[in-house]
């Protein structure tokens, strides 16, 4: 339009002599919970599918276990680990739909009747009144994005990691649990690492497999409790920044 003030961008194409070097893998950053949420689940859940393997397809033959792996096995069975770890976090997701202490914390508030009230109230009056008919698990979506976009987010990040942690170490030692019930149909086992081979008789392989049922049962118990922890400190972080924001 004539008058009006315009507003040119000018592309330039550098020289290719001028141009920066972008690295190829850019900003990869290994995390702890990239190894105690995939890759660790992930070995447990390697060692669990060699078991069934060998139950099932060569149950009188000694598993042999080389004592040292070379640099490029290791790499692989750190990746294979790892990739797992993804798939048993995976299947950890779908189990919690059928939990039912996970169902439990998604449909009440981990409070008392009186905080619970209270929390309610506050989110009917940031959202409206449709929103005291919204289960737990709604009210916490609300609830956390409004943290996020007030920058308040405490130790969600924690709770999440430590949630996931044990989801995944749960789902990994129950599926070991299994393979080495299943071993149990043919037994003894016999192992070679190295150049020493080992018979395992039932015993000790009924006494692995109730320490991995146990151990997998606890981790389920840590897994909603830190769920738990979770929801509670949204649900309080979210009241006392309402209150905070009502008294300004």
């Amino acid at each position: 339009m004539p008058g009006a003030n315009k507003t040119r961008t000018h592309y330039a194409i550098l020289p290719a002599r001028d141009r920066k070097k972008v690295p190829l893998f850019k900003d990869i950053q290994v995390t702890l919970y990239d190894f105690f949420g995939y890759l660790l689940p992930g070995a447990a859940i390697g060692a669990a599918t060699i078991v069934l393997f060998w139950t099932l397809f060569w149950p009188r033959e000694s598993l042999t276990l080389p004592s040292t792996f070379p640099a490029l096995a290791t790499t692989c069975l750190v990746f294979i680990a790892y990739l797992a770890g993804h798939l048993g976090q995976a299947l950890g997701n779908l189990l919690e739909k059928v939990s039912p202490g996970r169902a439990k914390l998604d449909k009440d508030l981990p409070l008392s009747p009186e905080l619970s009230k209270l929390v309610i109230d506050a989110v009917a009056n940031r959202f409206g009144d449709q929103a005291k008919t919204l289960q737990a698990k709604e009210l916490l979506h609300l609830c956390d994005q409004t943290l996020v976009h007030s920058c308040s987010l405490g130790e969600r990040e924690i709770f999440t990691y430590r949630e996931g942690f044990y989801r995944g170490n749960a789902v990994a030692l129950t599926l070991l649990t299994l393979a080495l019930l299943v071993r149990l149909i043919c037994t003894p086992a016999t192992v070679t690492i190295g150049a020493g081979a080992f018979e395992i008789h039932w015993a000790p392989l009924v006494l692995a497999a109730a320490l991995t049922a146990i151990s997998a049962w606890l981790c389920y118990a840590r897994f909603l409790r830190f769920a738990e922890h979770r929801y509670r400190s949204c649900f309080l972080r979210f009241l006392a920044l309402t209150k905070e924001s009502q008294h300004k």
